[in-house]
């Protein structure tokens, strides 16, 4: 396409476009004279909070310039005030559905003139933001609903032999979460000397009555549900008072005197 000389009603925005079987792709010319403009257009996005974010910047704004947002050529309301300051403007859609379907259109317009951007969200345009949005809702819903250890086991427990150790540790998740426990990696079963209790689907007990120096090492509370699985370490470090470790230590000498 020439154009040989450029009068105001050339002003606008010029899109090439090439199109096969599999695919189209597009080129764009923005012809500008000193009004509002687009610098990026409409185009969208799916937000943390599980909703669809229509956004374009725009440039060359003043105080007076107006932002009309359309869909279906439908003017759509707008709570929010527009400012400018960072010059992007956004269309939030909350609870992404196949009502929100359909050509959305921005309009920005005042005394100098006026530019617009469209965006296209039917079919495989929408079929891929669906995909989206349907993906990171799930990832949200796994993230809240995963197994969870929230609180209650210390990094380190230092005991003296002999002593009972008491350990309770408040977990969380939805569906509720399986529980066990692990002594140096290797799975912990409950018996007589170290008793593990679940209850109520959220509270763990950790008992050993009558702590052993081989009660020492390093411990994990593993929880977990459909939605993941988290592990909570903690070390055991069992001590004997110093009377007493000195005591074993004398023994075999005078053993050994009692031999001579």
């Amino acid at each position: 396409m020439f154009m040989e000389k450029l009068q105001d009603e050339d002003e606008g925005t010029y899109t090439f476009q090439v199109q096969d079987g599999r695919a189209t792709g597009h080129s764009t010319l923005v012809l500008i004279g000193d009004g509002p403009h687009f610098a990026e257009y409409l185009s969208w996005e799916v937000t943390g909070e599980c909703n669809v974010l229509l956004k374009c910047k725009v440039a060359n704004i003043k105080k007076e310039t107006s932002i009309i947002w359309y869909k279906d050529d439908r003017e759509i309301s707008v709570d929010e005030k527009h400012d400018f300051k960072d010059g992007i403007c956004t269309l939030l859609i909350t609870e992404f559905s196949k009502k929100d379907a359909g050509i959305y259109e921005v309009v920005l317009k005042d005394d100098r003139g006026k530019d617009k951007s469209r965006l296209k969200l039917l079919d495989e345009a929408y079929d891929e933001a669906f995909a989206e949005f349907q993906r990171l809702k799930q990832a949200a819903i796994a993230e809240k609903n995963r197994a969870r250890v929230v609180g209650g086991l210390p990094d380190v427990v230092t005991i003296q032999e002999g002593k009972a150790l008491n350990l309770t540790c408040i977990v969380w998740g939805d569906p509720a979460p399986e529980v066990s426990w692990l002594k140096n990696e290797k799975l912990l079963a409950s018996d007589e000397h170290c008793n593990l209790k679940f209850e109520a689907g959220k509270t763990a007990y950790f008992t050993i009555n009558g702590v052993r120096t081989s009660d020492s090492g390093k411990y994990g509370l593993v929880v977990k549900n459909k939605y993941g699985s988290e592990i909570s370490d903690f070390t055991v470090s069992v001590f004997i008072p110093e009377e007493e470790a000195r005591s074993v230590a004398e023994e075999p000498q005078k053993g050994n005197k009692k031999a001579k």
